[in-house]
């Protein structure tokens, strides 16, 4: 037996609603990209030696490096790098958890590639 698609007005008033909700959506992501601009988060290693401060966009705001540790650094340049790193991907992997928990409002948790 052979069915026969929706053509016409009923499929087309699919489409526009598909798209309509397509667009509330993507204004609510562009909303949610711009309040993660004023979110900021912060991370500190070493008992406070290193804080990194970044925003909810992954962009680094700051770096505060204890007069304690960087005296210690003096002789050990490599604890102070390691320091730093830790420091920086740990806030770096808090804005991603951020963001992701963010666009799931309006994703309902669907990944949607490319995204963001």
């Amino acid at each position: 037996m052979v069915r026969k698609l929706k053509t016409g007005k009923t499929a087309n008033l699919g489409q526009q609603d598909l798209l309509k909700q397509a667009q509330v959506m993507q204004q609510e992501m562009l909303a949610i990209q711009e309040s993660l601009k004023t979110r900021e988060l912060e991370a500190s290693v070493g008992g406070g030696a290193v804080i990194a401060r970044v925003n909810g966009q992954k962009e680094l705001l700051s770096i505060n490096i204890s007069d304690e540790i960087l005296k210690e650094s003096m002789e050990d340049k490599e604890m102070l790098q390691d320091l730093i790193l830790s420091a920086v991907n740990e806030a770096m992997r808090q804005a991603e958890e951020l963001s992701e928990k963010e666009m799931e409002k309006v994703t309902g948790g669907v990944n949607i590639p490319g995204l963001f």
